[in-house]
């Protein structure tokens, strides 16, 4: 789009007051929040603080050492044997005296000459510190070892042992600081990215972006897919923004209980961040404090503007995390920065607010700089988990009605407000996974001591060394298999499914930022697991459970429809999870106006079976456009095609704000540097690139050509694989049975212990069918 198509938020005040999208502020200053500099300052003084605690060790060290040498006997020592003549001493001095020159140098550095300026050449002068320890180590460890030979007095040896002793202690100390200060200078951070540190440098890279007319993202966790939704397109010197660096705690309001947070910062631990950790994610310092949120998706990994800004939520219709953000800021594409939050002053604060476009923006309308948040008290989760085959669940899944799909999720027997569902409907297998909480007020304060604290879904609560020794290769293998699966794949998926599957019934209780993020043990590397998720009117539950049961198993007289269902070609070989979501104030959420229900379409990624994967996720497009059920598609997973029947024309249809979204995202960025082909193509500002559908052509003849050369290697692969699979089948049956018989004696044990102290969960009980 031209650069001066619409107006801008700098327009006259009376020019803007004409608009139904009029801004509620003006301009913001740049903010360069204590929180920012407070923690790098922070960084920095624990940092000096390690390098004098590191000097003044050494330095004491080598002084005693070199009054230990030359006067044993002042601390109870005799003279030492080593040497029988004085020549031989002073040539044991001279060797000495360089080791000891250089661990000094690096003491009296730390000490004295550790700062800003010179902190560049300290791994160096620690390096060499560190190679004279090792070395002097090796001259005692010699020492050691000739003075047992010689049968030298035990008082002689000691000495050489403890100074053995200490030169290691130094040198594995000046190593960790020597690794501390190399992250301090060279943070581990990707590359290809920038890495802001402050809101003043993010703007500062938008106005670059600007002045040089390229395209300007901001990655998250990575946990978005595909990928092109969150990278620039390729081809060009576009500018990748991560904010790994831009991660703080700007402020805290005891009074409101509410916490205003950068949005680089990840709501738990990122696994793949080497700089996030338990004490810079948001929800731990939140429960350090008391506080929680109300609700969390099913994993923590992103960070706060990601999870937000594709629609993310929980699976609950009763506490949104969307009306716990009160306050959001933004720098748009012009490098203004605007503070924006609710006006309840205002009957049409909903529809003319920018506040709630920029809630749920994918990154179109600028970079989300900082989020506030109202808290409330921190709770524990106490609930339930069953699995039983499908005819025995105890809702009933298929039937409108009171104890029907809406209904549970509405309000169950059991006071549940957090409700989650995941279906395996393949044949020989039929298994469902009731999962359902409720808050538990009094608890706040959960003991740690129990061992089994929550039980987590199948093949995320496999150790993540299980996950790569057997799920990663199984689901590969069947990946390479393609759908429809041969009769012998389909058998091995069967068993593999019943062996993690055993009906049951499990009780937990956890802390609320451990309970709810029942995802977060699943590792993304051995289990990359990809997903459509799709937001239904939750009237329509039932009508959309009722079909898919039809579509899995069609009906006998249906003839095409059985050969299709055949081989799990509906069903593939992971499950789908149902579960409900809060209507949201936000224009461009996918459950925006409405409570929905939520259909994952998941599936296993790699790399051989993209192709088999999009078809598999259009099936159920298609099968919900054909049966007339709406739906609106999460904007962080995988979207319907833009040419398809559920493109970009039918998601317009389904969102009431859309128009007034992009008039504003013309606005907030009129040089369309938030803007990529993959959003435009989605949003229907532009028609597919035909280019990129020849290249998909070619690339497929060609994969052809490869796959007939390579048949018969991947073939004798494939039988080695499926070898493999089933001994490893064998062998998780035994590992299955070891863990059960221990965790019914860790049961018993736990029931036979009396907490103690404050209020916390009660023990976990087991009931296995």
């Amino acid at each position: 789009m031209p650069p001066d198509e619409g107006p801008t938020f700098r327009e006259s005040s009376a020019m803007s007051k004409t608009s139904p999208l009029w801004p509620v502020t003006q301009p913001s200053p740049v903010l360069e929040p204590a929180g920012s500099n407070g923690a790098d300052e922070a960084e920095w003084r624990l940092l000096r603080t390690r390098a004098r605690f590191y000097g003044g060790m050494t330095l004491a060290a080598v002084l005693l050492s070199s009054v230990a040498l030359a006067h044993p006997v002042l601390f109870g020592f005799r003279v030492f044997t080593t040497c029988a003549s004085p020549g031989c001493i002073w040539a044991f001095h001279y060797i000495e005296v360089p080791f000891f020159a250089a661990i000094t140098i690096a003491a009296l550095h730390t000490l004295f000459g550790f700062s800003r300026a010179t902190l560049h050449r300290a791994p160096l002068i620690i390096g060499f510190a560190n190679l004279a320890e090792l070395t002097f180590f090796a001259l005692e460890s010699v020492l050691i070892i000739d003075s047992l030979q010689r049968g030298a007095p035990a008082s002689e040896t000691l000495i050489y042992a403890i100074a053995a002793f200490l030169l290691l202690a130094g040198a594995t100390l000046g190593f960790r600081l020597q690794l501390r200060i190399i992250d301090h200078l060279h943070p581990p951070v990707d590359p290809r990215f920038e890495h802001p540190r402050t809101e003043g440098e993010i703007i500062q890279l938008v106005k670059k972006a600007r002045a040089y007319g390229v395209q300007l993202r901001v990655r998250g966790s990575g946990h978005c897919r595909p990928r092109q939704g969150t990278h620039t397109d390729k081809g060009a010197q576009h500018i990748n923004v991560q904010l790994d660096r831009y991660n703080h705690i700007i402020a805290w309001d005891d009074v409101r209980r509410r916490v205003t947070v950068q949005g680089g910062c990840h709501l738990g631990v990122d696994p793949h961040d080497p700089l996030s950790n338990k004490k810079n994610s948001l929800l731990w310092q939140l429960d350090q404090r008391g506080w929680a949120l109300p609700d969390l998706g099913g994993i923590s990994h992103q960070t706060v503007a990601g999870f937000m800004s594709t629609g993310s939520m929980g699976g609950t219709l009763h506490h949104d995390l969307g009306e716990a953000i009160v306050g959001l800021r933004i720098i748009d594409g012009t490098g203004e920065v605007y503070d924006l939050a609710p006006n309840p002053d205002d009957p049409d604060d909903a529809q003319n607010n920018p506040f709630y476009a920029v809630g749920v923006s994918m990154g179109l309308l600028g970079v989300i700089s900082a989020v506030t948040f109202q808290c409330e008290p921190r709770y524990a989760i106490v609930g339930k988990q069953v699995t039983s085959g499908t005819g025995k669940c105890s809702i009933a899944l298929f039937d409108a009605g009171v104890k029907g799909l809406k209904s549970y999720c509405e309000k169950n027997d059991g006071g549940d407000t957090y409700t989650r569902l995941l279906w395996w409907p393949q044949k020989g297998v039929d298994k469902v996974e009731l999962w359902a909480a409720h808050r538990d007020e009094e608890a706040h304060t959960p003991r740690l001591s129990f061992r089994k604290r929550f039980k987590r879904r199948p093949f995320v609560s496999v150790p993540r060394v299980l996950q790569w020794l057997f799920i990663n290769p199984f689901f590969n293998f069947i990946a390479e298999d393609g759908l429809p699966f041969e009769g012998r794949t389909e058998k091995l998926v069967r068993r593999v499914l019943n062996l993690f599957l055993r009906d049951g019934e499990e009780t937990f209780q956890d802390f609320w930022f451990r309970a709810l993020p029942m995802d977060d043990q699943i590792s993304d590397r051995q289990m990359p697991t990809v997903f459509s998720e799709l937001f239904i009117d939750i009237t329509q539950a039932d009508k959309v459970m009722a079909l898919l049961q039809e579509y899995f198993n069609p009906r006998s007289d249906e003839t095409e429809a059985l050969t299709d269902a055949q081989g799990m070609n509906r069903t593939g070989a992971y499950a789908f999870e149902v579960y409900p979501g809060c209507r949201s104030p936000f224009w461009m959420s996918p459950s925006y106006g409405r409570d929905s229900i939520r259909l994952d379409v998941f599936w296993f990624r790699a790399a051989a079976d993209r192709k088999t994967r999009e078809a598999f996720f259009e099936r159920f497009w298609n099968l919900l456009r054909e049966a007339g059920i709406d739906f609106r598609a999460h904007w962080g997973k995988y979207l319907p095609p833009p040419g398809s029947k559920a493109g970009a024309d039918y998601l317009r249809s389904q969102y009431p704000m859309w128009d007034r979204f992009l008039e504003l995202r013309r606005r907030m960025d009129p040089q369309d540097l938030f803007l990529t082909t993959y959003w435009k193509e989605h949003l229907g500002l532009a028609a597919p690139a035909p280019e990129l559908q020849v290249a998909s052509i070619v690339a497929e003849q060609r994969s052809g050509v490869r796959k007939k050369t390579a048949a018969l290697r991947v073939a004798t692969q494939r039988r080695v694989r499926r070898g493999r699979l089933y001994l490893s089948l064998v062998v998780l049956q035994w590992v299955f049975g070891l863990s059960d018989w221990i965790r019914g004696r860790s049961d018993e044990t736990d029931d036979s212990t009396t907490t103690r102290g404050v209020p916390g969960p009660r023990p976990v009980e087991s009931a296995r069918a």
